[in-house]
């Protein structure tokens, strides 16, 4: 039996979310709100809620949702939308991801946050910025591992499921983009 390389190991696709995804992104999401992962969020999303989601995305390509597919099943989202309503901060994008609960940890995430981080330049950001739970290191390492800084430590900010519980404040900035040069 011939031994599993990255060259002959099975790849994700990282692709624009589409309509018929929303029903597994719903259930992605939930699963991740059921760990207690997503800060400020404590209610299952309904089907309806994500569709809306969908759509919108796909009528502002600038705040996009990719998902990582695997031999057609989708094993997780990332998502940009407005960090601030002030056109000064237009360049300025939040990042929030989530990965089927069996997949964690296995690389998903990071070819994500990859794949978002290597559109920032044609979608026309130079930061992108996010909020994690303290107690999330799992995503805290895939932030520092991609390149990502912390910046600010909200204390008792997050209320959800009755409990008070930090947000790690995290931001990227997007590398300026290198010149041809003979």
């Amino acid at each position: 039996m011939a031994a599993i390389t990255p060259e002959t190991r099975p790849q994700l696709l990282v692709r624009l979310a589409k309509e018929e995804d929303a029903q597994v992104l719903r259930e992605i999401f939930n699963e991740a709100v059921q760990d207690h992962l997503i800060p400020f969020e404590e209610h299952p999303r309904d089907l309806e809620t994500q569709k809306e989601l969908i759509a919108a995305a796909a009528e502002d390509l600038r705040h996009p949702i990719l998902v990582a597919e695997l031999r057609g099943w989708v094993l997780g989202s990332i998502s940009l939308t407005r960090h601030d309503t002030r056109p000064q901060l237009d360049d300025v994008a939040e990042v929030s991801i989530c990965v089927r609960r069996s997949f964690r940890n296995y690389g998903v995430g990071r070819q994500l946050m990859q794949a978002i981080q290597a559109d920032a330049p044609k979608l026309g950001y130079r930061k992108f910025v996010g909020r994690v739970l303290a107690d999330n290191g799992d995503s805290l390492r895939l932030c520092r591992a991609c390149g990502w800084r912390e910046v600010g430590r909200m204390i008792g900010h997050d209320t959800s499921f009755e409990e008070l519980r930090d947000i790690v404040i995290v931001e990227y900035t997007v590398p300026a983009p290198q010149e041809n040069r003979p």
